[in-house]
C-alpha cells in the first residue's frame, strides 16, 4: 500500500515533428526535477532522446511519453500508433559505417543503448499501439557503464561513443542544414550535461563567422543568425586546432554577451575541421563554473569531428542554392530593367526589386547633367515609414559606403534636430550606399538598408554591387533614349509647318494630321505643308521612302525647295522638274519621294469654288467627296521624284465646287493592316463616303477613329492626311 502511495505518473502527447525529441527531453527533465529525483539523471534523458527520435523517424505517428516514479526507480514509456512497424531486435551496441540513405538503416540503436544502460527494458505491442519502455534505478553503482557493453568496430570509420549515437542517427535522416544544426546543439547540450550550446559556421570568404543555431541563450525565443568576426568567435585571435575550455568565460566579445545574459559561467568549444581547414565551431556552456573537464572537451571534439564533413557539405549546397538564386534574381532584374526606357520608371523598378529581395528599404538618388543630386525614389517595406525615411535621407544624404554598417551616428541625428527614438529603427540598421556609374560618369546613388536586428551577408553585398551596375546601365540607356527621342521630335517638328502659322484660306476649311510610326526614336519620312505664294494658296503632301536621318534630309530639302520655287511663280510642273533634279543632286542614298502638290485660285465661272492646278508625282491620287456622299479619285499619276533625270511633268487643272471635300493621304493610311488584310483604296473610300457634312477636322477625326477600330495600334508606318473642305 505504501508503494502505491509513492507512485507518481506524468504523461504528455507529442506530434511526429523534428523538434519533438527536444520537447520530450525538456518534459522528462522538468518532471524529474519537480519530483526531486536524485541528480544526475543524464542516462534517462539520453534514452528518452533515442526512443523518441526513433519513434518520430520510424513510426511517423503521434506519440505519448509516460514517466513513472516508484520505489527508487524511474520508468519511461514511449508509445506510438504504428504497431505494424515492429521494433528491430536489439543486438550488441555497434556503429554501422556503411553508406545509408536513411530508409536502409536497420535501426535498433536505441534499444541497444537501453540494454546497455537501463536496469530493465522491453517492447509491448497492442492492436492499435506499440510501447517501448525502460527502467533505471537510483543507485548509480548498480548501473551498467556506458563503456561496459562490447563494441564492434566498423570497417572504415572509428567507433563513436554512445553519447553521440542520436546525432549519428540524425545524420542518416537527410535533414536540411538548419535542422541538422538544431539537432547538433540539442545533442551536444545533452551529451555534456550543459545548459546551452551554439554552432558557428564560416562565411564563404572565411573572414566572418555566423552563429547559425543555439539553444539555451535566448530564453525560449527563436535564435537569429549572428555574424561576428573571426577573432570574436574564437577564444584567441586564431582558431585552436583542438577543443578549448574557458572556466571564467574570458572569451570573445560577441559570444560573451549572449552567454553572460543567459547566466553561463563556463564554456568548452571544439572546431569543425575539414581537410585541415577550420570550417566552424561547436560550443557548450554551463551555468556552473569549471563544469567542463578534459573528458568533456574530448567528447565535444568527437561530436564536432562527427558532423564536420556533413555540415560542410550541406553548407556548400546551401551556398550553391543561394548563388543560383542570386543569378536568377539578377537575370530577372536585368530583363525587367531592359523593358523600360524611362529613367524614372527604371529607378522606381530598381527600388521595388531591391526591397523585395535584398533589403528592408531602398533609396535612389539621381544626378543630372549639372551634377546636382536629387532623391527620386524611396521605398520601405513598411509603407508607413516612407515619409520618415524620405525626410531622413533629405536631411542627411548618405555617403558612399560599400561595407555594411550604420549610415549615420547618433550625434548626426541630434545635430540636425531629428528625434533619434523615432528615426532609430531606420538609422541604426546596417546599410550600404553604392554609386551608380556608367561609362565613367556618375548617374546617382543606390542605398539599401536593413532592420537593426539583421545584417548583410557577403553574397547579398556582392549581389547589390552587381545590381548597381545593371541599374546604372539601364538608367544610361534610358537617358540616351530620351535624348534621342527629343532630338527626333525637334527635327520632325522642323519638317512640318507650325500650327500657329498655317494660313487662313478664304472659302476653304482645311485640316492636317501627322502621326509617326511606333518607332518614336525615328524621324518620319511623311510631311505636309500649306502656305500662300503670290496670291495663290499652295498645299503639298509627300512621303519619302524609309525613315531616319536620311529620309529627314530629303524631306527638309523637298519642303524648303518647294516653297522657294512656288514663291518664284513657277508652275507646278516646272516646280516638280526642278525639285526632281535637286533631289538627284543631293541624294546619294537612293531615297525616292512621292508628292502631291497643288495650287488653289478662285474659279473663273459663276459656280464658285476653286480651281486646283496640281501634279501627283507617284503619290496616291486625291479623293473628292460630293454632297451626295459619292467618292471619286481625280488627277493622273506621274513619275515619282528622285528616281530618273529625263522625265517630264505636266500640270493638271481641276475645278472643285462648293460643298465638296478633298482628301489626300500617304500610303500609311491605305496600307494599314489588320492581320493579313489591308485597308486599301476601297476601304478608305468607304470610310470617306460617310464624312459628308463634317468639318475638315471632324473628317480627320472620323478617319483616324475608323483606322484604329480596323487595326488597333497597327500604325506600322508614318501617317499623314490633308483635308480641304470647300465652303
Amino acid at each position: 500500500m505504501a508503494a502505491q502511495d509513492a507512485l507518481k505518473v506524468a504523461r504528455r502527447e507529442f506530434p511526429p515533428a523534428p523538434e519533438t525529441a527536444a520537447a520530450a527531453r525538456e518534459f522528462v527533465h522538468d518532471t524529474l526535477l519537480t519530483w526531486g529525483v536524485p541528480d544526475p539523471f543524464d542516462d534517462i534523458i539520453l534514452l528518452v532522446s533515442e526512443l523518441v527520435t526513433n519513434a518520430v523517424i520510424h513510426a511517423d505517428s503521434a506519440l505519448e511519453v509516460t514517466v513513472r516514479r516508484s520505489d527508487g526507480s524511474t520508468e519511461v514509456m514511449v508509445t506510438d500508433s504504428a504497431p505494424e512497424r515492429a521494433v528491430p531486435q536489439a543486438g550488441p551496441l555497434t556503429v554501422d559505417t556503411s553508406p545509408s540513405t536513411g530508409d536502409e538503416r536497420s535501426g535498433g540503436l536505441g534499444l541497444a543503448l537501453a540494454s546497455a544502460i537501463a536496469s530493465s527494458w522491453g517492447v509491448s505491442y497492442g492492436p492499435g499501439d506499440k510501447a517501448v519502455w525502460f527502467r533505471i534505478d537510483d543507485r548509480a553503482e548498480e548501473h551498467p557503464s556506458l563503456e561496459s557493453p562490447p563494441i564492434r568496430r566498423g570497417p572504415s570509420r572509428p567507433v563513436r561513443p554512445p553519447a553521440w549515437s542520436a546525432l549519428d542517427a540524425a545524420l542518416g535522416s537527410r535533414l536540411s542544414l538548419p535542422q541538422l544544426l538544431e539537432r547538433t546543439v540539442e545533442y551536444a547540450t545533452t551529451a555534456l550535461s550543459g545548459d546551452a550550446a551554439y554552432i558557428a559556421l564560416a562565411t564563404s570568404d572565411e573572414t566572418m563567422w555566423e552563429v547559425r543555431s543555439a539553444i539555451g541563450l535566448t530564453g525560449g525565443a527563436h535564435w537569429r543568425p549572428l555574424r561576428v568576426r573571426t577573432e570574436e568567435i574564437f577564444p584567441s585571435a586564431a582558431p585552436e586546432p583542438g577543443p578549448v575550455i574557458n572556466d571564467d568565460l574570458m572569451i570573445a566579445r560577441a559570444t560573451r554577451g549572449a552567454l553572460a545574459r543567459a547566466g553561463m559561467r563556463s564554456l568548452v568549444t571544439a572546431p569543425l575541421i575539414v581537410d585541415g581547414r577550420v570550417t566552424g565551431l561547436l560550443g557548450v556552456a554551463s551555468t556552473r563554473a569549471r563544469h567542463f573537464g578534459p573528458a568533456a572537451a574530448k567528447r565535444l571534439q568527437e561530436g564536432a569531428d562527427l558532423i564536420a564533413l556533413p555540415v560542410e557539405r550541406a553548407r556548400l549546397a546551401e551556398v550553391e542554392l543561394s548563388r543560383r538564386a542570386s543569378l536568377s534574381f539578377l537575370a530577372e532584374a536585368s530583363d525587367l530593367l531592359a523593358g523600360t526606357l524611362d529613367e524614372r520608371m527604371t529607378g522606381a523598378l530598381a527600388a521595388q526589386l531591391i526591397t523585395s529581395r535584398l533589403g528592408r528599404w531602398c533609396a535612389i538618388h539621381t544626378t543630372n547633367e549639372l551634377g546636382v543630386s536629387k532623391l527620386t525614389h524611396v521605398v520601405h517595406g513598411d509603407e508607413n515609414l516612407n515619409d520618415l525615411l524620405r525626410s531622413l535621407l533629405t536631411t542627411l544624404p548618405p555617403r558612399e559606403q560599400r561595407e555594411p554598417g550604420p549610415l549615420w551616428a547618433s550625434k548626426d541625428l541630434v545635430q540636425e534636430g531629428l528625434d533619434e527614438q523615432i528615426t532609430g529603427m531606420i538609422a541604426r540598421g546596417p546599410a550600404i550606399s553604392i554609386p551608380l556609374i556608367a561609362h565613367g560618369r556618375a548617374l546617382g546613388r543606390m542605398t539599401i538598408g536593413k532592420n537593426e536586428s539583421d545584417d548583410f551577408t557577403r553574397e547579398e553585398a556582392d549581389v547589390a554591387d552587381d545590381l548597381s551596375r545593371r541599374v546604372a546601365s539601364a538608367m544610361e540607356n534610358a537617358r540616351l533614349h530620351e535624348r534621342h527621342t527629343a532630338m527626333s521630335t525637334a527635327l520632325q517638328r522642323s519638317l512640318l509647318p507650325p500650327k500657329d502659322k498655317e494660313p487662313v484660306i478664304p472659302g476653304v476649311d482645311h485640316a492636317v494630321y501627322y502621326r509617326p510610326s511606333d518607332e518614336r526614336s525615328e524621324v518620319g519620312g511623311d510631311f505636309y505643308d500649306v502656305f500662300s505664294a503670290n496670291g495663290r494658296w499652295c498645299f503639298a503632301i509627300g512621303d519619302v521612302c524609309g525613315t531616319g536621318p536620311e529620309a529627314a534630309a530629303v524631306t527638309g530639302l523637298a519642303r524648303h525647295t518647294l516653297r522657294a520655287l512656288a514663291r518664284e511663280g513657277f508652275t507646278p510642273a516646272h516646280i516638280m522638274q526642278r525639285l526632281n533634279l535637286a533631289i538627284l543632286d543631293e541624294n546619294t542614298s537612293t531615297r525616292f519621294l512621292t508628292m502631291l502638290y497643288g495650287e488653289m485660285t478662285p474659279a473663273s465661272d459663276d459656280l464658285g469654288g476653286m480651281r486646283v492646278r496640281m501634279v501627283s508625282a507617284g503619290h496616291p491620287l486625291p479623293l473628292r467627296l460630293n454632297q451626295k456622299g459619292e467618292v471619286s479619285a481625280f488627277g493622273t499619276s506621274q513619275p515619282l521624284l528622285g528616281a530618273f533625270e529625263d522625265v517630264g511633268f505636266s500640270t493638271e487643272s481641276v475645278d472643285i465646287r462648293p460643298g465638296e471635300v478633298v482628301l489626300a493621304v500617304t500610303d500609311g493610311v491605305t496600307e494599314r493592316r489588320s492581320g493579313s488584310d489591308m485597308l486599301g483604296d476601297e476601304g478608305l473610300e468607304k470610310i470617306f463616303s460617310h464624312a459628308a457634312g463634317l468639318t475638315a477636322q471632324a473628317v480627320i477625326s472620323r478617319i483616324d477613329r475608323e483606322l484604329e477600330e480596323y487595326a488597333p495600334g497597327g500604325n506600322a508606318d508614318d501617317t499623314a492626311m490633308l483635308v480641304l473642305r470647300f465652303l
